[in-house]
């Protein structure tokens, strides 16, 4: 089915404007021209213009957009599964500062006591939190450029920044704290690997107990609705740097991981 131009405005939300200069930078071009003297497009078009809005969206600066955007559709795919992870970060960061806007308030209501490490939940401090995949690689360098690091060490650096991640600009109250949580998180997933190997279902009473404890775990940082606990399942089968980490326990526990928090979200969060 084709679309005039003024219909694809009104789905979209872009402009007549923004769409006439799409087609004279070639960014996004109709399909073909109407008897109408108008311009239309059809699918292939409106998912090229969802691709552009994903980018923009993003933070890409518009001249990098085109050379992004592929014909192959294996390229479109993998753009499009980057995009969804840059948004699930977002979306979780996000979500940290609403609740903290929401103890804010109500803080300011005088409904709820409110200590001041928590009024910076969910605000990112670049200087301080590196994304996962910079942690990461960041590691490698700072240690020996020739040198690959352990499967331990990665672990651990990924699982920090995870922490990381996950707080914003909360610290931990002291080194013990940070250790403490890391232990308990590498014990989550030690155990979750012998569940797989003794051949038990992620929705098993043992698997749902263990799955439990990573809530709570979760719970140090922020507390998560079942959607989000959700996207954090979906973000540590598709996020690389996390893929890496589980695959060093067990090349099966982050999709085992994934189904155990569904049903943990469905089950005592929804």
């Amino acid at each position: 089915m084709a679309y005039s131009m003024v219909d694809v405005s009104g789905m979209s939300g872009v402009s007549l404007n923004e769409l006439s200069q799409y087609a004279e930078t070639g960014l996004l071009n109709p399909a073909f021209g109407g008897l109408d003297e108008d311009t239309y497009y059809e699918k292939q078009e409106l998912l090229r213009l969802q691709q552009i809005l994903l980018c923009k969206e993003v933070g890409m600066e518009e001249n990098e957009i085109g050379s992004m955007l592929r014909d192959n559709p294996q390229d479109v795919i993998r753009i499009m599964q980057q995009h969804r992870i840059e948004i699930l970060e977002k979306a979780l960061r996000l979500h940290g500062l609403i609740q903290t806007l929401d103890k804010t308030i109500s803080h300011l209501q005088g409904e709820q006591e409110l200590d001041e490490h928590e009024l910076y939940i969910g605000f990112v401090n670049k200087g301080r939190h590196q994304l996962l995949n910079e942690a990461s690689s960041n590691h490698v360098v700072n240690n020996d450029m020739n040198q690959v690091p352990t499967e331990d060490v990665q672990r651990s650096d990924i699982q920090s920044s995870h922490s990381s991640a996950l707080s914003d600009n909360q610290e931990l109250k002291s080194k013990e704290d940070y250790l403490d949580s890391q232990a308990k998180i590498d014990l989550v997933h030690l155990d979750l690997q012998q569940a797989i190997e003794d051949g038990l279902e992620p929705g098993s009473a043992k698997v749902q107990r263990i799955i439990g404890r990573h809530l709570e775990w979760i719970k140090g940082y922020y507390t998560p609705t079942a959607e989000i606990y959700r996207d954090l399942a979906n973000l540590y089968v598709e996020h690389r740097d996390f893929r890496k980490m589980y695959d060093g326990y067990h090349p099966r526990l982050a999709e085992f991981l994934r189904d155990g928090m569904m049903i943990k979200a469905e089950q005592d969060l929804s």
